[in-house]
């Protein structure tokens, strides 16, 4: 039985899948499964899912019609073993000590939620660093550590598994970009608490390639709505949980990073 399930949704990822799953393989903790959802790619993507599959069954492969990103990482949730669950992303990869770090914090606190910082390749995407490890419970702490106001990206987390069943946490499958905005602060206000892991292992890649990038115009007006609704989540999040000074100060201090 694995402790950790590491659902990947690919699509299009062929360019830096390689080095995604080559990333899982070097891992200090070696008791993970990687669950990775074939959404439909086009690419060479599946194909290198399956060579990997067949040299290690950690890799359990599910090949699907595409659906989007916020079906495919629910299909994973599905198909999930492990004690805890992280989303990473096919174009991204982590350090060798990534599962190792995370789950030290994990099972040292007992929290729902860990959180790690991150370092980009993309000069818009501005890393967030933890010095060390910080252990919150309420809504204003969670929020203030976690940076979730301005960057609530679900693969800067790890989950309990039960955590999310317990309480039925899926992502809106209607939604093409911002998904992991409503599954993390949703996540964010049941967690008994959230703790932060000390260093920077996750490494996030931009992809011209990924669906959210799709250069189509109708497919970027979605988008661009659809960022208009998380923006307006997390307002009205901060807002019911009478936390709206993190808002405005987040947003001020975000413009500085």
């Amino acid at each position: 039985m694995p402790v950790v399930s590491v659902v990947i949704p690919v699509y299009k990822a062929e360019k830096y899948l390689r080095r995604c799953l080559d990333s899982l393989l070097t891992q200090t903790f070696t008791q993970w499964q990687a669950v990775c959802i074939d959404d439909g790619s086009p690419d060479g993507s599946g194909a290198i899912l399956d060579e990997y599959a067949a040299q290690d069954s950690r890799f359990k492969i599910v090949h699907k019609k595409n659906a989007g990103v916020s079906a495919a990482r629910t299909d994973g949730i599905k198909y999930a073993d492990g004690q805890y669950i992280h989303f990473l992303d096919a174009d991204d990869w982590v350090d060798a000590e990534y599962y190792e770090k995370m789950l030290a914090v994990a099972c040292d606190t007992g929290a729902d939620m860990v959180v790690s910082g991150f370092v980009s390749d993309n000069k818009y995407t501005k890393p967030i660093r933890y010095k060390k490890s910080y252990v919150v419970r309420t809504i204003s702490g969670k929020l203030w550590r976690s940076f979730a106001l301005t960057d609530s990206y679900v693969w800067r987390y790890l989950f309990k598994r039960d955590f999310i069943k317990k309480n039925k946490l899926i992502f809106d499958t209607t939604l093409i970009a911002q998904e992991d905005t409503l599954f993390v602060l949703d996540a964010m206000a049941r967690a008994n608490m959230l703790a932060t892991v000390g260093g920077v292992y996750y490494h996030y890649m931009f992809n011209e390639n990924s669906a959210l990038n799709n250069r189509d115009a109708a497919h970027h007006a979605r988008v661009k709505a659809q960022y208009k609704i998380g923006k307006k989540y997390r307002r009205d999040f901060a807002r019911a949980h009478r936390v709206m000074f993190l808002w405005r100060l987040r947003k001020i201090i975000n413009m500085f990073r």
